[in-house]
């Protein structure tokens, strides 16, 4: 993602660093910092950046600059030089959609959904139909459980993107949570025509026909979700947590332990063997 951003965005800032007379050496610095990206080389990348806006500093041409450091920060874990880069760009720049968004997906990561908040709503003043913004708030709103302002901002992004397949899944949830039951599946149903090889989405509405007894119509999604991801431990887990509600001990214990053999945690899969055996 860092490494598309910044060559699909290089052109511009070059072509804006010459038309406002910037000299050579930024834009040298500049090219320098994305081979360095193709490179993998992000501590190289960040030092050219940075370079590059000491040829010219506080020009508003930096605050793109400065985005590509902060997401360069991100992906080394060094959240507060991140976020004081991503203000720096906000500084010079601070109608920059693309800064709050990267600002706000870190608020995020760092379970600081009040300020994560603040850039997603500025982002929605300026584009109230910014598709990552409607999606996050409507993410925050739900964990929140301010279901109604979540389901408006979820619809408004699938009126725009009806095949957006995160909005269509957190819809599902948030209906499912709201008991509206008949709802949920039917988001659930419009994502697997629209992605018919979903193993998640399977997972996910055998889950829903558990919660409501339909056990046959759940043991097929789930035998759906493990046909299309057969290494994967947590549909073995679901699956086993289904045999286990209709007293199928045998095949839920046998689950547990495929779980066990593809990576889950062996303690958490024993006790709830355990609390299965004292359901018999």
């Amino acid at each position: 993602m860092l490494r598309h951003f910044i060559l699909t965005s290089f052109l511009f800032v070059a072509s804006l660093a010459f038309s406002q007379g910037r000299n050579e050496e930024f834009a040298a610095l500049v090219r320098e910092g994305v081979k360095a990206i193709e490179a993998d080389s992000l501590s190289k990348a960040e030092a050219c950046f940075i370079k590059a806006i000491e040829a010219k500093p506080a020009d508003k041409s930096d605050a793109l600059i400065y985005q590509y450091i902060g997401q360069i920060r991100v992906r080394q874990r060094r959240f507060d030089e991140a976020l004081a880069a991503f203000k720096s760009g906000l500084d010079l720049a601070p109608t920059s959609q693309s800064l709050l968004m990267d600002r706000a997906s870190l608020y995020i990561q760092l379970d600081n959904d009040a300020r994560a908040m603040d850039d997603l709503n500025d982002i929605l003043t300026l584009n109230p139909n910014h598709p990552e913004a409607l999606f996050f708030r409507a993410y925050l709103y739900a964990g929140q459980r301010l279901n109604a302002k979540a389901r408006i901002d979820y619809e408004r992004l699938l009126v725009a993107q009806p095949q957006n397949r995160q909005a269509r899944m957190g819809l599902a949830l948030l209906c499912d949570n709201d008991k509206r039951p008949q709802e949920a599946m039917e988001h659930m149903d419009v994502l697997l025509r629209y992605w018919p090889d979903d193993a998640a989405a399977y997972a996910i509405r055998g889950g829903m026909y558990q919660k409501r007894r339909q056990y046959e119509q759940a043991l097929q999604d789930m035998n759906r979700a493990i046909e299309l991801e057969p290494k994967n431990p947590d549909f073995y887990i679901s699956r086993a947590l289904l045999y286990k509600d209709f007293r199928k001990t045998s095949l839920a214990t046998d689950d547990f332990r495929k779980a066990i053999e593809l990576g889950a945690s062996a303690e958490e899969c024993a006790s709830m063997m355990l609390d299965n055996e004292g359901g018999k």
